[in-house]
């Protein structure tokens, strides 16, 4: 029965085809739905070094997962959901310095390059004009000539000793 249905479509193929005028050169009418296709011949096209050869033979299909039906799907199959994350880690319990620095209106800060743990606290005077390191609580900043805002300044600052001269001050 197959044989016959393909005989039948290349023999209905080939008799529209050998009436003139019902298709025009380099198209062939598909025997299934009956229009106009476009036929190319590869051999054609690799010849004309648009398309390259390829010897190698075609690999055979990879073979598909069978579907379980959902009456067979086990609790095993079904992913459990993800563990909660863990919880965050607990603060350490702070110590004499850190709640003195606290209590006295500081901030515990990493200090310098190697972050050792300081208390930097607000200077009372932090932005009055100053002219030499006495004038102020903390240090006299040489560029602005203003008391610094916290003590002590880590890093390296240019300062105004109590004598007026100017110094560079690091602390790291």
């Amino acid at each position: 029965m197959r044989l016959c249905l393909i005989a039948a479509a290349v023999l209905l193929s080939a008799c529209q085809l050998a009436q003139p005028g019902r298709t025009p050169a380099g198209a062939e009418v598909n025997p299934v739905t009956i229009e106009q296709i476009s036929v190319t011949v590869l051999d054609d096209l690799s010849a004309a070094g648009q398309v390259p050869v390829m010897d190698a033979e075609p690999r055979p299909a990879p073979e598909q997962p069978v579907a379980k039906s959902e009456a067979a799907i086990s609790p095993a199959d079904v992913a459990s959901p993800p563990p909660p994350p863990p919880p965050p880690p607990s603060q350490p319990p702070k110590s004499a310095s850190r709640i003195a620095c606290e209590k006295g209106g500081g901030a515990w800060v990493a200090a310098g390059k190697t972050g050792t743990m300081s208390c930097q606290t607000p200077q009372r005077d932090g932005g009055k004009q100053c002219n030499r390191g006495s004038d102020c609580e903390g240090q006299c900043l040489a560029r602005s000539q203003s008391c610094a805002p916290y003590a002590p300044l880590f890093g390296c600052n240019e300062v105004l000793q109590d004598n007026g001269q100017r110094v560079t001050l690091c602390i790291e």
